[in-house]
């Protein structure tokens, strides 16, 4: 146990260099696309295993195959429909450069792929022989299976992949999409697919509470000084692969929203560095859904702590404070003011937002004595930046779109409240508003009357309530009210005027606005500028008048916006904390790449936020990497795939598109076309510009870093001037409403310090209120925010344009991703060097490995040269996959050496092999000495333990005899009491007859018993009630007698002793004797009497028994009866079953005789169609001869045709290549025509052509005479060259004449490039010299002429093919030798000549334009020898100019 502890503590002590899984106890390790595995249990077999492991050798150091395409290698194709779809190998071709695939599709491509218009996969062409030339390395790419061999993996990280590409990137992400997966890291970005369906627990509370308490509270402070410094290269790449989510990976936890902003939290607690997350994607990809997920999880997280109070817990449950509930509620406000339904997203967001989220931190100091590991984090307030609000869709909207949810939601709002905002809005509805009209129809749960309470609600959230909400409603009624204002046409004096024909809306128009009607007429119609003090009248036209009324709808919506976005601003502002004390958390939501068929201004201001976006994540993720590569002098990967920076100087440049267009916009005369002009002349040499004969003079073409794009720059001047006439303005101004007032007078002051465009100076200030300087000032901010944050990305993809839930659409999801630039940096990230060691330790660990080779000798002395011929050997005939092909796995830098992916865990295996082998060895030992003591003590108990064993075998036998007999017996009286329930079953119909039929004469003689028992019974009741009536008489009869004697003797008392006057004596005791016996009879009748009542009730109580006997027994015979009935219905019953059973047997025999009768028909039929049948095939024989005889004839018939289709073809193609010719003498004639237009604009520089004359012509003779010179030099020098050549040989010469000609072309390359910059300088300051000839401002004239002058004085003017020449004569001196100099002289001189006639017409090109009719050298000597009269020539067009 001692020595496996020490060799699972030696293996997990490197663990960052594989990953361990902690179930199977496996060690992968990713080698170039290979996987080694080292099985490593826990269990007490692990010696064993381990040893038979490394025994039978199951790692080992593979060579690189020579080829992957072999038969049956699953890959992926590429196809024309699906981009990329997967098949299998079935046979390399012969010449090895193509190979025989077949189409495989899984099983459920048809539910999880979007099926191409033009192509499924019924018709689809399973087989095809593919070119690997068309492929990286001429290989197919590989695909990532399961262990089926058959479904694609999933994985959580693209990086992880085995075989990663985009084929394998598109499939990763559709596998987990399908299985409702909807993230996925790449490294530390995140890649959001919109699952279009409600996935139930992905975002509970449960889940936040779990990435909280793993990511954030679980956390522990490390302690610096605690890590010696000889483990910091490997704990710095632990840290590297944490960041990348590899310990994520051991915790559970899956790619989520939540885990971005659980460590954006974490990075805020523990670092006090602001954070910054951007999530992008083009329109319906979840932007907007996935900054709600994280902004609610931000505003939450601090109450999911561990040590926070269960009653807090509970009382914060509907979002704590009174500010986050603010900052919550930004969103629905946002959303009803920014978002609206395009054709791509129903719920799309038509403006870019950067909201702050700002934090009061708590230092770690004060959490640490709190006993908190990571400090708390207060969500205190917020800031929201808009960008590129689109407020043109409030006029125009395309064909299946609508405008901005607010203007349905007010109309949907109940009639009460519409009439509190305006009395035109009541029973109003979107067709009653031409700017809605033409919208789409409504969106369930989006914008609705269900919608506008919590609309309403949100705004009284900001203080936009009472008077300021009626305030903003009315805006957005008059926004909707110009929309109705109609124009019409009216001639006056031959003009077209336009005038208002809706008169009734222009009056409600005027009621909204408190302006008069009038003045809103004139504001739309008609235009006053004021000339040199006097004021003109300008009538519009009725499409002037209607872009008038679009643009001040506009602007005012553009204004409330603003207005909203401020007020969310000071609510949610942080009341009494310094900014400075507070971090940040910033969501930026703005729109990403865009490409449509036609590409406005907008589209160019989208992608020109995702250049800028795309530099900063070149510049976080390889700007870095690319600077240490370069000082350690290893080679660096191809940073042009990533690179944009021609882009951004083709923007922003001095001369880029920015600049080109502001000065066009500034000019009084500019337009779209110039702008494209010059900017295609001026960018000529650039790379990134596409240059395009068939372009248009308003299109041209960008080569971004996602797409090529072509764009439309109609209205670019007049979207990027974005202003509004100076008339609407002022009627603006004079409204009743407060907001439109208030708002336009503000911007009313802005216009009146904006300078009017003259000079150089005033450029810059008149250039600053233009959209473009507003947005590159704009982003320009938002990039310096971002540079000092820590910077996390979600790149949001929208699978399918359908919105369809687990389906995939592969070419648009490809193009997301391309434009994402996520194939791109995963594959860079692959080229690079994810791990680098120092040589020291890379001695220290690796060195005692040499034991493995046999001429492996590290005594160089070098630790550089030692390093590298131990890897050099260690991963000898092994390669990694990069843009410049197989390169080898590690690289050797000035102070570190820098492995591949796979390279450095490959080395740290055979390390720990080495290690696993010495411990086996010394476990062999102890456990022998283990085995030796364990032996005495199991030999003395081994023959108590045998006895008891033997024992308890000896009783297991017994019982298991005894239970086989008690099986035994169970069985037998299962069998028996089976035989008898058969044989009961059987009988059971007899028995019951025969019980019924037993049990009837018991009956009967039970009955006749009962009634001799009744009559017996009636007998003896009446011979027992005549004795006790006798008796009872009698006792009635003696009673009656002695009452009678009693009354004679009382009778016979009384006389005696009522008799007066008698004298008798009477005895005493008799008396008393007699009142004795009176009492004594008294109470016997008493008792009598009470005896005579119970016995009445006694014979009450007989009669009732009688009564109840009486009814038992007609019962009785009731039922006796009714017995009787049913059993003679059984037995009729009975009677009719055994007739029916005789007959169904009888029919039964007649169906069996049919049914004979009817096999043999059937044989006797089936013989006659199997004869019918042989018939018919031999005469479907003769027809099949038939047909394919037809059809060798109509095959020729098809080749005869095809023939006609392919000389058809070739004619059509003629013909298109004649329209090609013709439409290339329509460019030529264009280009022409474009020239004559030039030089109809130079025109203007006649007189300044004229006065510089005399200046330019001494400058040219000086230039010529010096090129003169340089010309002799050069001639002088190949002279020499070649004689130095011819006379020296072939020896040292060589090196002379390759530095000389090395001199010589940097000469001419250095030539040519200031040639180019002195002539894009003559461009610029002819541009400035017709502005300055257009404004009149002579100073300003002078200044640019003796500008232009002194550059052409500076400048050299040399002729590139000259250079060319020159070049050559020094690269191939053979074409030069002793008898070409002569005539390379003589080209020399004629290239001088040439230059000369050059650049005299250069300079006479000019006066050709100014009127002259002699041009050339002539003209120029005339120029030359008359300057007086080109003086004063020049003087009169001066003077003509000026008037």
């Amino acid at each position: 146990k001692l020595f496996r502890t020490a060799i699972k503590t030696s293996i997990t002590h490197y663990i960052h260099f594989g990953d361990i899984h902690k179930r199977t106890g496996q060690v992968s390790i990713n080698k170039a696309g290979y996987c080694h595995r080292i099985t490593m249990t826990n269990d007490s077999s692990y010696e064993s295993d381990l040893d038979s492991t490394l025994s039978e050798g199951q790692y080992s150091m593979y060579d690189e195959p020579k080829s992957r395409m072999v038969e049956g290698a699953t890959v992926y194709i590429r196809d024309q429909f699906y981009s990329w779809i997967p098949a299998t190998i079935e046979s390399p071709e012969d010449d090895k450069k193509t190979v025989k695939v077949k189409v495989s599709l899984p099983r459920d491509w048809e539910e999880q792929t979007v099926k191409s218009t033009l192509r499924g996969s019924q018709n689809m062409k399973m087989e095809r022989v593919v070119k690997l030339s068309d492929y990286k390395n001429d290989e197919l790419p590989l695909q990532n299976l399961e262990k089926d061999g058959v479904t694609a993996v999933g994985k959580n990280d693209i990086a992880d992949l085995e075989n990663l590409h985009e084929a394998a990137i598109l499939y990763n992400l559709k596998r987990r999409h399908a299985d409702s997966q909807p993230y996925t890291r790449v490294g530390d970005i995140l890649v959001a697919v919109n699952p279009f369906h409600w996935i139930d627990g992905l975002y509970s509370e449960e889940k936040q509470g779990f990435y909280a308490k793993n990511l954030i509270w679980s956390t522990q402070p490390t302690d610096p000084s605690s890590t010696p410094r000889r483990n910091s290269a490997l704990a710095t790449a632990a840290a590297e692969k944490k960041a990348l989510g590899y310990e994520y990976e051991k915790l559970g936890i899956d790619p989520h929203p939540y885990e971005t902003s659980s460590l954006a939290y974490l990075g805020l607690a523990l670092e006090g560095n602001d954070q910054t997350i951007l999530v992008t994607g083009e329109s319906g990809a979840g932007k907007t859904e996935t900054i709600k997920i994280v902004m609610n999880h931000l505003a939450t997280v601090e109450r999911s702590r561990p040590l926070w109070p269960e009653s807090d817990r509970k009382a914060t449950s509907g979002h704590g404070s009174e500010t986050i509930n603010k900052i919550l509620q930004a969103n629905p406000l946002f959303e009803a003011f920014g978002n609206a339904k395009t054709v791509r997203n129903d719920n799309s967001s038509r403006f870019g937002k950067f909201t702050q989220l700002q934090f009061d931190v708590e230092s770690v100091e004060d959490a640490a004595k709190e006993g908190r590991a990571v400090p708390s984090c207060h969500l205190a307030g917020s800031k929201c930046i808009t960008y590129l609000l689109e407020k043109s869709r409030v006029v125009s909207v395309a064909e299946g779109e609508r405008t901005f949810h607010i203007f349905y939601q007010m109309l949907g709002a109940p009639d009460d409240e519409k009439q509190k905002i305006w009395e035109g809005l009541m029973g109003s509805e979107t067709s009653d508003f031409s700017y809605l009209s033409k919208t789409s129809t409504s969106i369930d749960g989006l914008a609705g009357a269900e919608n506008w309470p919590d609309t309403v609600a949100a705004l009284s959230v900001f203080g936009v309530h009472g008077d300021a909400f009626l305030n903003v409603m009315r805006s957005l009624c008059v926004i909707l009210q110009l929309g109705n204002i109609s124009f019409d046409v009216e001639l006056h004096d031959g003009e077209e005027r336009a005038i208002i024909s809706s008169r009734e809306e222009l009056d409600k128009l005027s009621s909204l606005m408190g302006v008069p009607a009038a003045d809103i007429e004139t504001a739309l119609t008609m235009r006053f500028m004021n000339t040199r003090g006097e004021e003109f009248t300008i009538f519009l036209k009725e499409n002037e008048a209607r872009d008038g009324c679009d643009a001040l709808a506009k602007e005012i919506y553009a204004r409330v916006f603003d207005l909203l976005v401020t007020k969310c601003n000071e609510a949610t502002e942080p009341q009494g904390l310094p900014s400075d004390d507070l971090r940040t958390i910033s969501l930026l939501d703005i729109f990403g790449f865009e490409s449509f068929k036609v590409n406005k201004f907008e589209q160019l201001c989208i992608n020109y936020a995702n250049e800028r976006l795309q530099q900063k994540y070149v510049i976080d993720n390889f700007q870095a990497i690319k600077l240490e590569y370069e000082e350690e002098g290893v080679n660096v990967f191809d940073f042009s795939l990533i690179d944009n920076s021609e882009v951004m100087h083709l923007l922003e440049g001095k001369l880029g598109l920015i600049t080109q267009l502001n000065e066009e916009c500034i000019k009084k005369v500019g337009g779209d076309e110039n702008f494209v002009y010059k900017f295609k002349v001026v960018n000529s040499d650039s790379n990134r510009m596409i240059q395009d004969p068939l372009h248009r003079p308003y299109e041209f073409g960008i080569r971004h870093y996602a797409a090529p794009i072509k764009y439309d720059a109609r209205m670019f001047i007049e979207r990027n001037l974005d202003k509004i006439p100076t008339d609407l303005l002022k009627c603006a101004c004079q409204s009743t409403n407060p907001l439109i007032r208030e708002e336009f007078q503000q911007m009313s002051n802005k216009l009146l310090e904006v300078p009017k465009p003259g000079g150089l100076k005033k450029r810059s200030e008149a250039t600053k209120h233009l959209v473009l300087t507003k947005f590159k000032t704009q982003l320009t901010s938002l990039m310096s925010l971002i540079e000092k944050s820590r910077t996390r990305y979600i790149r949001c993809v929208k699978p399918n344009k359908g919105m369809k839930p687990r389906m995939i659409d592969h070419p648009h999801t490809v193009s997301q991703l391309e434009s994402a630039g996520l194939v791109t940096a995963i594959v860079i990230s692959r080229e690079s060097f994810p791990n680098r060691l120092t040589y020291e330790l890379v001695m220290e660990r690796f060195k005692f490995l040499t034991y493995k080779f046999d001429n492996c000798h590290l005594n160089s002395g070098d630790v550089k040269v030692d390093s590298n011929t131990l890897l050099s050997n260690l991963l000898s005939g092994i390669t990694a996959d990069s843009h410049l092909g197989r390169v080898a796995p590690f690289s050797c830098g000035k102070t570190n050496v820098y492995f591949r992916a796979g390279a450095l865990e490959l080395i740290e295996t055979i390390r720990q092999d080495y290690y696993a082998e010495r411990a086996i060895q010394l476990q062999a030992l102890i456990r022998s000495l283990q085995t030796r003591r364990r032996f005495l003590t199991l030999k003395r108990g081994m023959i108590r333990f045998q006895a008891e064993v033997r024992c308890w075998l000896a009783q297991l036998v017994f019982k298991r005899t005894v239970q086989s007999a008690v099986t035994i017996q169970c069985f037998i009286r299962k069998c028996l009491a089976r035989k008898e329930l058969v044989r009961r079953r059987n009988n059971h119909a007899s028995t019951v007859i025969q019980t019924r039929w037993r049990g009837m004469q018991p009956r009967v003689e039970f009955k006749a018993i009962c009634k001799a028992v009744v009559v017996l019974q009636c007998v003896v009741r009446v011979m027992l009630s005549k004795k006790a009536f006798a008796l009872k008489k009698k006792e009635r009869e003696e009673q009656r007698a002695m009452d009678s004697r009693m009354s004679v003797i009382q009778q016979t008392f009384d006389d005696a002793t009522t008799v007066q006057g008698t004298v008798f004596s009477v005895d005493e005791g008799l008396l008393d004797e007699v009142e004795t016996m009176f009492e004594f009879l008294r109470k016997e009748i008493v008792v009598l009497r009470k005896k005579n009542t119970k016995l009445k009730k006694e014979l009450a109580e007989a009669e009732s028994d009688k009564r109840e006997i009486f009814n038992h027994a007609s019962s009785v015979d009731h039922a006796f009866s009714l017995a009787k009935i049913r059993n003679e219905q059984m037995t009729k019953a009975n009677m009719a079953l055994l007739d029916d059973n005789n007959s169904r047997r009888k029919e039964v025999n007649n169906l069996k005789n049919e049914l004979k009768t009817q096999q043999q028909a059937h044989e006797a039929q089936l013989q006659e169609m199997r004869s019918e049948f042989e018939m018919a095939l031999r005469h479907r024989e003769v027809e099949l001869g038939t047909i394919q005889q037809s059809l060798r004839s109509s095959d020729l018939l098809h080749k005869r045709e095809m023939q006609a289709v392919r000389d058809e073809a070739e004619r059509k193609q003629e013909e298109h290549y004649s329209q090609i010719s013709r439409l290339r003498e329509e460019i030529k004639t264009t280009q022409n025509s474009h020239q004559d237009y030039l030089a109809k604009l130079m025109g203007v520089l006649e007189t300044t052509q004229e006065s510089r004359r005399n200046v330019v012509a001494p400058s040219i003779n000086m230039i010529l005479s010096k090129k003169d010179d340089e010309i002799d030099e050069l001639r002088d020098e190949v002279a020499r060259l070649h004689q130095s050549r011819g006379s020296e040989g072939n020896g040292d010469n060589d090196e002379a004449r390759k530095e000389a000609a090395k001199s010589m072309k940097y000469i001419v390359k250095k030539n040519r490039e200031n040639r180019k910059s002195q002539v894009r300088q003559l461009s610029t300051l002819t541009s400035q010299l017709e502005e300055s000839l257009g404004s009149g401002d002579l100073s300003q004239m002078q200044k640019i002429i003796a500008s232009m002058n002194e550059t052409i004085k500076t400048g050299e003017m040399a002729n590139s093919k000259m250079d060319r020449e020159v070049v050559n004569m020094i690269d191939n001196p053979v074409l030069y030798s002793s008898e070409g100099i002569a005539n390379a002289d003589a080209a020399l001189v004629a290239e001088n000549k040439k230059l000369r006639r050059k650049s005299e017409i250069k300079v006479s090109f000019a006066c050709k334009k100014c009127g002259y009719e002699e041009n050339g050298r002539k003209g120029l000597e005339r120029g030359i020898s008359r300057p007086g009269m080109m003086r004063q020539s020049a003087g009169r067009s001066l003077g003509r100019t000026l008037s």
